[in-house]
């Protein structure tokens, strides 16, 4: 006598949960986080960046004010210094200074750090008012052993080309 083998029932079209649901959350979570982690690193390194530039801004005018142009380019990185002849660098700096006046208040526009092989590089951005006339700045630092050192310097002043 044999016994029948019973038949297994029918699903009927049910399947258990997928997970796949609760995954596609999970990835998605993780990945906000990564984001937000990132965003607060690039934040904190531009906030951290801004208070050393401001203060290189500031000495580098208190500098050109005095006409200190040797000791601009003696403090500067040697790859700013190896751009150009010395002595075309302090006619430069002369230039600036004669046409334009003393420095007077600079105001941060924009900066940029960026962080390579070659150093921690950062871009600031200034709108300075000198006595006869205002100007856009761009310094480029180099971060190196915490000090802030000149490696390039870009002016934009209508009054340059007036005078």
């Amino acid at each position: 006598m044999t016994t029948p083998t019973p038949t297994p029932a029918s699903d009927l079209g049910y399947a258990p949960p997928s997970n796949k649901r609760a995954l596609w959350k999970w990835y998605l979570a993780a990945t906000a986080v990564v984001l937000v982690f990132l965003m607060w690193q690039c934040g904190s390194a531009l906030y951290k960046a801004k208070g050393p530039s401001n203060t290189a801004a500031q000495e580098f005018h208190q500098k050109l004010n005095a006409g200190q142009y040797e000791e601009i380019l003696a403090e500067a990185d040697e790859r700013f210094a190896r751009a150009e002849k010395h002595d075309d660098l302090v006619g430069f700096l002369e230039a600036i200074h004669t046409k334009l006046g003393n420095a007077g208040v600079e105001k941060l526009t924009n900066i940029k750090v960026n962080a390579t092989t070659a150093g921690t590089f950062i871009v600031a951005q200034y709108k300075t008012a000198f006595d006869d006339g205002s100007a856009i700045e761009t310094f480029t630092w180099i971060k190196s052993s915490g000090v802030l050192k000149l490696c390039g310097y870009h002016i934009q002043s209508n009054a340059l080309i007036m005078k």
